[in-house]
């Protein structure tokens, strides 16, 4: 099956796969310029990630970026990726984030749209 990228404006550093046990939305979050950023969470379950150490289990929350203005077309790619995890876990296809986080296990690590992919494999 092929990979399916979604969003992408720099190289990535990391990279987790494994399977979506979970997903849901989640509160809004507000950048320092009181800009709204769309949310959303996941649960990957028997995942690895291609850094040194972290948990088989992790959640991540894909923040859409800015929606505003010139940036509109994030909503199309916020949606897209929330489709993409669903379809994951629906189909017990494996999910592959790529983005900026660190591989360990303390807390939820964090990726905005702006630099990351997501796609199924």
């Amino acid at each position: 099956v092929g990979l399916i990228a979604l969003v992408s404006s720099s190289a990535s550093a990391t990279k987790v796969t494994g399977k979506v046990t979970f997903v849901g939305t989640t509160a809004e979050y507000i950048d320092s310029n009181g800009r709204f950023h769309a949310t959303f969470r996941m649960r990957i379950s028997n995942s690895s990630c291609n850094l040194p150490g972290g948990p088989s289990e992790r959640w991540i929350v894909v923040r859409s970026g800015r929606m505003d203005g010139n940036f509109r077309h994030n909503a199309i790619n916020f949606q897209n990726a929330y489709k993409t995890v669903l379809t994951a876990m629906l189909s017990g296809k494996g999910i592959q984030v790529d983005g900026n986080m660190q591989c360990t296990a303390y807390g939820t690590q964090t990726i905005n749209l702006w630099s990351s992919y997501i796609g199924l494999y």
